[in-house]
């Protein structure tokens, strides 16, 4: 179930104060129905000589178009003013009410407001998501991409296509609102968030947005949190590490990085190269990982031919970093593990669990184990 969220994060625009000012648009046709039927009746006791039941009964009759007859035997007077009753029944308060719901309801007002605050209510109800700033070809391939992961995201854009956007791409959380102020970040439940993504592309707007992110990080004490952003120029990619980004990358420089992998090795042995699909594929199930030899592992002083960890598990150490800072590319066989050393290994997902467990018994931690645990101890702060 949601968090509820106070009602001055909501912008005034989506605020219960605006609900009432829509509202309000019924005070004049209210105001003259309340009119019509008090002169009504204290006419039709003044003309009729009938009693006020009887004649506020026949004014609600007449005013609401029942007419189930008359109450009463009516004179030539009696009967001109209630023709005069019908008239302003009819066209004054029905026709006016009616011509004020439609235009509340036509203009999709309300309906804007109310699907804003269930938006608010779903994303307060979130963990472990990111928030990416952006509406572009960049963002729409990400979302893919963390989706096939199970990653959800919520979506930030101050663009009136938005809606529209995420629509057309499935995407359930969004929020129309100005990136840049503080109070968004708040209502895109931020202190549930893994990270943010800032990739419009305007790169002074990125500064801006990132600024911001990093400002309410750090005020609000978040942390693991990672701020990731996209640059169009090259120039700007200090300047966006100097405001608060964790990592930065540039656009062309992504592209060109693709590029040239298969510039410097061709697909020759298919429509796609094999590195390419192991490191981009969209299903790929290998993963490269950094493994922490805690102090207490059984595995110190074994080589790693003791070890044999390509034979037993399906795992290839490409390259050992020890604690003091030398790194080892494609050990041997004959290389000692020694505590804190990092070893970077490329394997099977699924290995990679089966190892830590059988072989190491938990005493080795892979850097994204560590990631992981840190946020889900922030994250089960906040229950």
């Amino acid at each position: 179930m949601g968090r509820k969220l106070p009602e001055g994060k909501i912008p005034p625009r989506y605020g219960q104060e605006r609900i009432l000012e829509i509202l309000m648009k019924f005070r004049a046709p209210l105001i003259i129905a309340l009119i019509t039927i008090m002169a009504s009746t204290v006419g039709y006791m003044i003309l009729s000589k009938v009693d006020l039941l009887k004649a506020f009964y026949m004014t609600i009759l007449t005013v609401t178009t029942i007419g189930y007859g008359e109450m009463w035997d009516m004179t030539a007077k009696d009967r001109i003013f209630n023709l005069a009753v019908m008239t302003v029944g009819v066209g004054a308060v029905m026709g006016y009410s009616i011509a004020v719901l439609i235009n509340i309801v036509t203009s999709g007002e309300v309906k804007k407001i109310l699907r804003f605050r269930k938006m608010v209510s779903d994303i307060s109800a979130l963990k472990g998501h990111y928030i990416i700033f952006g509406l572009n070809d960049y963002v729409i391939h990400l979302i893919k991409e963390l989706k096939h992961y199970r990653i959800p995201v919520v979506l930030i854009d101050p663009s009136e296509e938005l809606e529209e956007f995420a629509k057309e791409h499935d995407i359930r959380y969004y929020l129309n609102l100005e990136p840049t102020e503080e109070n968004t970040l708040y209502l895109a439940n931020l202190e549930a968030a893994v990270g943010a993504v800032v990739a419009t592309l305007d790169d002074y707007r990125n500064l801006a947005i990132v600024l911001t992110v990093k400002n309410a990080v750090t005020k609000n004490s978040i942390y693991p949190f990672f701020i990731l952003a996209l640059a169009k120029k090259e120039e700007f990619k200090e300047k966006l590490k100097l405001v608060g980004a964790d990592y930065v990358e540039t656009i062309p420089s992504i592209i060109s990085k693709r590029v040239a992998i298969l510039a410097r090795k061709p697909p020759i042995f298919g429509e796609k190269s094999l590195l390419e699909e192991i490191l981009f594929g969209e299903h790929t199930f290998i993963d490269i990982e950094e493994l922490v030899v805690q102090p207490d592992s059984p595995i110190i002083g074994k080589t790693l031919k003791e070890l044999d960890l390509r034979k037993r598990f399906g795992i290839t150490v490409i390259a050992i970093k020890k604690s003091n800072g030398t790194v080892i590319f494609t050990p041997g066989g004959d290389v000692k593990i020694e505590p804190l050393d990092i070893m970077v290994i490329v394997a099977p997902r699924k290995k990679i669990e089966e190892a830590v467990k059988a072989l190491f018994k938990g005493k080795i931690t892979s850097r994204s184990t560590m990631l992981r645990k840190k946020l889900k101890e922030r994250l089960n702060g906040l229950e």
